[in-house]
């Protein structure tokens, strides 16, 4: 073991994307010479996924969650999604700051609410909780977002609900101009790739990272996405601009995927601009970014998702 390698906690680490950043954590490539001890928080340690982690070396914890269990953690890692109430993902926070951990990074991802309009209600909370963080922390504990657009493997997972109709060969897009609108997306495995990289980073220097990140594996627009489609399934997508009226009408009534459509309609998930992609992964030297022309003609035109 290094005497510079990090203890770090991954919170939901048996979830979709807490898993994929627990085993990076635990390969080759970071352990033992730039991780030592890798924590999970779940509530099941009898799960295939907690008793696989279990296995590859991590510590399940299943407990409460205190500062003694935080004890000795240099970074904590919320990869609990949206549907974790807030007052645990506070606890949480509250427990880093008490144990004296370096480095936090809330949970969620994906949109950064920074850059929305009016979909940024249905985002309030995640805002809520980072303000928590950095309030209760003092300057003590650095809190780093990491914002990544959509979700690469959720494009065909959540097709229909987010405009891919593939047996009626259409994709719909939200608000005028909105099929031109480009649109970041990155995979999971990207993501956690890229938490890793960030963690070891900050918990060296926690002041050479700043508080609000961006990656950007790939990005596409709407039109370009039925064009691909296009091209793998043999046929021909329309695409069609809906009025972004009713979606308003949705927001207001705090539904997330009209939240998210609209951020999408509007180009306020094209987080292009502004990323640390080159820090965490200079010349793609550690890994190639996934695209998504290659999640599309892998899926079979998202058909396998």
């Amino acid at each position: 073991m290094s005497s510079t390698s990090i203890n770090v906690v991954v919170a939901g680490g048996t979830g979709t994307l807490g898993e994929l950043i627990s085993k990076t954590l635990l390969s080759s490539v970071y352990r033992p010479n730039q991780i030592n001890r890798v924590v999970v928080l779940s509530r099941d340690d009898s799960s295939p996924v907690a008793q696989e982690l279990k296995a590859l070396g991590a510590e399940i914890h299943t407990g409460p969650i205190q500062a003694d269990s935080l004890k000795g953690i240099d970074v904590v890692i919320n990869a609990w999604g949206f549907m974790v109430p807030g007052d645990i993902k506070d606890s949480l926070a509250k427990a880093a700051v008490d144990a004296g951990v370096k480095v936090y990074f809330p949970s969620e991802f994906g949109v950064d609410p920074h850059t929305l309009d009016v979909e940024a209600k249905i985002f309030g909370s995640k805002v809520s909780h980072v303000k928590y963080a950095r309030e209760l922390g003092k300057g003590a504990l650095k809190v780093i977002e990491i914002y990544n657009g959509g979700f690469l493997g959720q494009i065909g997972q959540y097709a229909p609900a987010i405009g891919i109709d593939i047996p009626n060969k259409t994709v719909t897009s939200v608000g005028q101009g909105s099929a031109t609108a480009r649109i970041t997306f990155t995979s999971e495995r990207d993501i956690a790739y890229s938490t890793v990289r960030l963690a070891i980073l900050a918990a060296q220097d926690p002041s050479s990272i700043a508080d609000n990140v961006r990656i950007s594996g790939t990005s596409a627009s709407w039109s370009h996405i039925a064009e691909l489609l296009s091209q793998e399934l043999g046929t021909t997508f329309e695409v069609k601009e809906l009025d972004d009226a009713p979606f308003r009408e949705k927001i207001e009534n705090g539904d997330f995927v009209a939240g998210l459509r609209y951020a999408y309609g509007k180009g306020h998930c094209d987080l292009t601009t502004g990323t640390v992609n080159e820090l965490v992964n200079p010349g793609q030297e550690l890994w190639k970014w996934d695209t998504v022309e290659e999640h599309i003609k892998k899926t079979n035109g998202l058909s396998a998702a």
